[in-house]
């Protein structure tokens, strides 16, 4: 078993990786030119992200993820949010599979 002491030092450890990762992460950024192709990937990564967690719940969800999937293209669409768009349908899910 961990100790506490073993523990803790874990924790300070991951957070240190992760304050890296992120502050790695827009140094890097700061390398990269503005405009052209960065700028149209950065704005398209919104809908890849919500593709990429939908996908999967489409290909198993049977009837209720195609509703759930129009669900979060029209509050996407709607609302102009990702975040909103992906909890709608992950919400949407869930009340039609208690329904059913």
């Amino acid at each position: 078993m961990i100790g506490t002491s073993q523990a803790v030092l874990a924790i300070l450890v991951m957070a240190l990786v992760t304050y890296l990762t992120r502050v790695g992460g827009f140094w890097l950024m700061r390398l990269v030119p503005e405009g052209g192709f960065v700028r149209g990937w950065l704005q398209h990564l919104p809908g890849a992200v919500i593709i990429a967690i939908l996908a999967p719940m489409a290909l198993e969800g049977g009837w209720a993820a195609p509703v759930a999937i129009a669900a979060a293209v029209g509050l996407g669409l709607m609302r102009q949010s990702s975040l909103i768009a992906i909890f709608g349908a992950v919400a949407l899910v869930a009340v039609l599979r208690q329904i059913i």
